[in-house]
């Protein structure tokens, strides 16, 4: 069997398959998806968890610096020995007794030197303590401090995943966008080697050209349709990598439609200090510079005194004794350690010099990568606006060819490559409007603001449809 009497065929039947589902597929706009990607990223989902955390820890330690108060009770038997010295009393009263003249029926007996008893009994006690930190020299206030630091950190990671989440969706949202566009065009281009084709028959029957003319239809129709068919292939991967990226069910249709501004949604030197002020990397160091100066504040007043405010209330009641209270304060000057608090500080600091050469290297980083994802977004900008008269030859130059041909002054091939180029043209400028939409989202998520893509989509002044081109 001839190739080209088999794809037909099989383009058909995958025309026939990406209609029903793109028919059947949920319509679902950028903002809805990205919504949605949040929700089912295990990445973005782990680091909140994290983040949520961390700030219970720190607001656990709100109140570290305050005075706490405990219910303390004991219950239990007790086994005690009294012991008495007799012994002076024996030395005099012992000589004494042993002078009187015996009495009859009574014996009496030596005082011996010490009285022993044992006795068992019953304790019960109640009562309340309280101790308050009154001076730590800044100790408790340098936890928290670490502890707000950390979870700072958690937040500026939850940030990070999702700017990064929102720039792969944007990637394999437009991406369907494009495969679409590249599959309409394909097939529109198979159907146009078709109609030359059965012109080219015709004229074949009437005498008015060349079997080797006819032949070159015949190959440029199964080279249309072998393209229309790898089209509708990529078509499928591009909405199978977006639906698992939502974890949909079925197949999701992007109703966004890729687009392009006439004019740039921004300066350069609004990205770059969106940027400076809002990254995810830079939110980063700044955690990470207040964890540093936190342990360092830590290390340096190790060798602070400690001043402790002490109290305790005894609530036994019903019984013969009174309650009793204490009430004190505790000092505490560390003179020797067993841990070298000098080296301890001197690693505290040179963690600090660590974030500052870091936040040195981003400051000059993060300016340079919005720079070059600007220019970029820019370059695909101007690009996509200066194919219209491309775009208007390629569509000229196909036409003529083919009336042309019906005059007999074109050949096969020279429909062909018009009809190719004319394909062509209108791809790159699809391309181009894919470039700038995906450049746009890098840059989004470097100024820290990647929710913005979809508003800038609705202000857009270009868009590629699926009517035309």
């Amino acid at each position: 069997m001839e190739l080209r009497t088999v794809l037909p065929g099989i383009a058909a039947v995958a025309l026939l398959a990406l209609a029903g589902a793109a028919h059947a597929a949920d319509g679902v706009d950028y903002a809805e998806a990205l919504r949605r990607a949040r929700a089912s990223a295990g990445s973005v989902n782990g680091a909140r968890l994290d983040f949520q955390a961390r700030q219970l820890q720190a607001e656990a330690l709100r109140r570290i610096d305050g005075p706490d108060v405990r219910l303390s009770g004991f219950a239990g038997r007790v086994s005690t020995t009294f012991s008495v010295d007799t012994g002076a009393i024996a030395q005099l009263a012992n000589p004494l007794l042993d002078s009187l003249p015996p009495l009859p029926a009574l014996n009496l007996p030596d005082i011996p030197p010490s009285l022993n008893a044992d006795r068992v009994f019953d304790v019960r006690s109640l009562g309340l303590s309280s101790v308050w930190p009154l001076y730590t020299g800044g100790r408790l206030d340098a936890v928290k401090q670490a502890a707000a630091g950390r979870a700072d950190e958690a937040g500026a990671a939850v940030q990070a995943e999702q700017d990064a989440l929102a720039t792969q969706l944007a990637e394999r949202y437009f991406k369907v966008q494009l495969a679409r566009k590249a599959w309409q065009l394909r097939s529109a281009a198979a159907d146009v080697a078709k109609e030359h084709q059965r012109m080219a028959h015709k004229m074949e029957l009437g005498g008015l050209i060349a079997k080797v003319e006819r032949l070159k239809a015949d190959v440029a129709v199964d080279n249309a349709l072998r393209e229309a068919a790898k089209a509708g292939s990529d078509l499928e991967i591009a909405q199978l990598a977006l639906r698992r990226l939502l974890d949909a069910p079925g197949a999701v249709l992007p109703t966004t439609p890729l687009f392009v501004h006439a004019q740039a949604p921004g300066s350069l030197a609004s990205f770059i200090d969106a940027a400076m002020a809002s990254n995810a990397s830079w939110k980063q160091i700044a955690s990470k510079r207040k964890q540093a100066d936190a342990a360092l504040q830590l290390q340096g007043r190790a060798f602070s005194p400690t001043v402790i405010g002490i109290a305790n209330y005894n609530l036994n009641r019903g019984s013969s004794s009174r309650a009793n209270w204490l009430v004190g304060v505790s000092v505490s000057v560390p003179l020797v350690e067993r841990i070298d608090r000098a080296r301890m500080i001197s690693a505290a600091r040179l963690e600090q010099q660590r974030v500052d050469a870091a936040a040195e290297q981003a400051g000059r980083d993060i300016p340079t990568l919005a720079e070059s994802q600007w220019r970029t977004m820019e370059d695909a900008r101007l690009r996509y606006l200066s194919m219209d008269s491309a775009i208007a030859l390629a569509d000229e130059t196909l036409h003529l060819a083919q009336v042309a041909f019906r005059n007999g002054q074109a050949t096969s091939t020279e429909v062909a490559d018009a009809a190719l180029n004319s394909t062509k043209t209108s791809l790159e400028r699809a391309q181009a409007a894919y470039d700038y939409v995906l450049a746009l989202a890098r840059l989004l998520g470097t100024s820290g603001d990647p929710d913005r893509l979809y508003a800038l989509s609705r202000t857009a002044t270009h868009t590629v449809d699926f009517t035309k081109d």
